[in-house]
This record gives C-alpha cells, structure tokens and sequence, in this order.
C-alpha cells in the first residue's frame, strides 16, 4: 500500500520536513494504516517522498525515517542509527565533568517518537508511539550490543494504550537495578535521578547548557528558580557561589526532592539562604511584589499548560504578564532567563513577545543571549522537533 499526500504536505517533506500528520493524506484512507507498519510516501504529482513509520501521537501520524527508496524499516536500519548516535555522542561518553545526556534524540537521530537518555550507565527509552513500541526488542538489543557499559536499562511509554497485555508504563528491562537515587553528574554538579518510577526522571537532560550558564553567573546574586520542579537550576546557581537562592514549585514532593539535590552537592537547606517554596508560583510572585523583594537572577521555565486550585496557565496566553512582573522584581544588573518547551510558541513568536514586555517595563534591558537544543539534542526542519527557547534579558537600570 502506498501513501499520497497533498500537495502542500508533499512540499513540507521535500523541503525536510518528517512528520505526516492524518490531514496530510490524500490516500488511502487513515484508518487503513496499521500502527507500527511501514509505508511508501508519494507526492500528490506521483513523485517518490520517502518511507513512514505509523506510529500515532498527538504530535502525528508518523515520521518519515528514510528517503532512500531501497532503505526500508528492519532491524539493521534500527541498529545503524543507535550505532550512529553514539558515535556522535563519544565526546560526552568520555567525559569527566558530564555523565548525563541524550543519547538518541528522535527523528533529529533517524527515527521519529523515541529518545534514549544515558544517566551513569543506564539507558532510559522513551517510546511515544505504540507503532515503535512494538520494536522495543529490536531497540534493546542494539543498545545492549553497542554499549559495553551498559550497566541496566529501563524503558517509558509516553502513549495510550491501545492493545491488550502492554507492561507497565515504567519499567526495568534488562541489567542491574539502578539505585534511588542514582547519582550522575553534570558539568562538575551532582545531582540525583530516579529510574523506572515515573515520566519524568528528576532532571531535565535538554537544559545542561542553562544550568552551565547560571552556574557561570550566579556568584553573589540572589537568585529567583519559578517552576523549580527538583531544584536543579537552583543547585547550579549555589555551586556557583549564589548568596542566596529560592525555589518555587506547587509540587509537594518538590521540597525532598530539592533538599535532596542541594544535599548531594554538600550544600545545606536553610531558610535564610536556600529556601524551598511549595506553593503556587504565581501567588509567590504576588507575595514578592507586595513585599518589594528583589533578586539578581531569575530563572522562569514553566510547562506549556498547567493547573492548579487557583490558576490555569497557557503559555502563549500568559506568559507576557508573568514576564512583566518578573521585570519588577529584577534588580538592575539583574538576569531574566525565559524558556518554554512548546513547540507551539515558535521562537520568533517567543522572542517578540519578550521584547513587547521590554518595551513596557520601568528602565531598560536587552537581549543578553539566547540557547536552544545542544548538540545531543540534533534536530529536524520540524517545529515539533526544534521545541526549547531559552532568552536571557540583561537589565541596565
């Protein structure tokens, strides 16, 4: 069977596009294509496009994984791109200040709705699509066989189950049991993960360059860390030699597992300069204005959408105003760091709506830096693929 899209679908292919979303199909029917099959994709004009995997997200349909009309979905073509990732990824498999990163980065690596990370010597898979879930054999052995230090190996389904007799969404898979929490390292900063018990893992792989960059410029500032999850943000800028820090998180389990991080580095938890705030950060920032705190470093990484008993948030809807507060409690000389992961806010969108909030606020600021993926973080022309934003605003006065 063979997929014909549209013709403006067929030209985001030919321009380096890889995901093929169910509106993008001109035949033959969506519901004829079985999840985890491989197809043939044509242009509307009949012009061969490449091969797709099906495997059915929010993101999309599928990934377009070859271009090549001979290069068709095996297990060697699996075992190739694994093979060729690490070999990327050498630098950081032999690095002495890094033991942490990702090791497979989706379609950016060859294949579309799965990741790899590397935490110490254990591999976590991340699959996002039922259809490459069902080749979770053929992404285990050649990881298994490419990476002799491989000490154990856990694996993630970030998708709704659709067949009968799935595992768990978070399980051990082969090897050793990693400790919990498992201690990794990352730019000479300990911190701790926890392996096989949830989504998310502790830390952040894709925001390394960040910390490094609040590591760098945190030595005596106070510092701001909203949507501070386990703190790690907050542990870099303390290693660096921060006066004080604060950690806002609605999460209850926020505050252990924070302590925990600071405690790794052999920094101790105090109130009077390394506060832990489980609560809602946008009452925090309310109680901050009423009280005229001010701080040298911010840090801002909220989720794309989230709620609480008080508050919903979208980033695209809300982000404005939160960075318009956030100005307010910079000092001058201070350092507003925005991010967002969505990949529906795209850069430039991001970047003028920040600068909209510059022009508004009581003095001046400018455009300090700006980061996005690292190099273990390859990507493809796809926005869904090219997710992080990261500016950071250097206030004047």
């Amino acid at each position: 069977m063979k997929i014909k899209l549209k013709r403006a679908a067929g030209q985001r292919i030919r321009q380096g596009e890889c995901l093929i979303q169910t509106q993008d199909i001109q035949s033959p029917e969506v519901e004829l294509l079985k999840e985890g099959e491989s197809y043939p994709v044509y242009h509307g004009d009949g012009a061969f496009l490449g091969h797709v995997l099906i495997g059915r997200q929010h993101k999309g349909l599928g990934w377009l994984y070859s271009r090549q009309p001979q290069q068709v979905w095996r297990e060697s073509y699996v075992k190739d791109a694994i093979q060729g990732a690490l070999e990327h990824r050498q630098p950081l498999m032999h690095s002495d200040s890094t033991n942490a990163f990702r090791l497979f980065n989706a379609i950016g690596d060859g294949i579309g709705g799965i990741t790899v990370d590397w935490y110490n010597g254990y591999g976590l898979i991340n699959y996002y699509a039922e259809g490459l879930y069902q080749y979770c054999d053929w992404f285990q052995a050649a990881l298994i066989e490419s990476i002799p230090t491989l000490q154990g190996l856990y694996e993630t389904r970030r998708f709704k189950t659709t067949s009968e007799g799935m595992a768990e969404n978070n399980q051990h898979v082969y090897g050793q049991v990693a400790p919990s929490p498992h201690p990794i390292k990352e730019n000479q900063v300990n911190y701790g993960v926890y392996l096989g018990e949830d989504w998310m893992t502790g830390i952040f792989l894709d925001q390394r360059h960040v910390r490094q960059f609040v590591k760098d410029q945190a030595a005596g500032r106070r510092v701001l860390n909203l949507f501070s999850y386990t703190a790690a943000f907050s542990v870099a800028a303390a290693v660096g030699g921060a006066s004080s820090t604060v950690s806002v998180d609605v999460a209850k389990r926020s505050m252990d597992r924070s302590m925990e991080q600071f405690e790794l580095n052999g920094i101790e938890v105090d109130f009077d300069q390394h506060q832990i705030r489980v609560m809602d950060v946008f009452d925090y920032v309310k109680y901050a204005l009423r009280h005229q705190l001010k701080f040298d470093l911010i840090i801002c990484d909220p989720p794309s959408f989230a709620r609480t008993k008080k508050t919903m948030w979208r980033v695209e809807e809300d982000y404005a105003a939160l960075a318009e507060d956030l100005f307010k409690l910079l000092n001058p000389g201070g350092i507003l760091i925005a991010a967002t992961n969505s990949a529906q806010y795209s850069a430039e969108d991001f970047k003028a709506m920040l600068q909209e909030v510059v022009e508004t606020i009581d003095g001046e600021a400018y455009l300090l830096t700006q980061f996005g993926l690292e190099a273990d973080y390859p990507t493809s022309p796809d926005p869904e693929s090219q997710y992080l934003k990261v500016l950071a605003y250097y206030r004047e006065w």
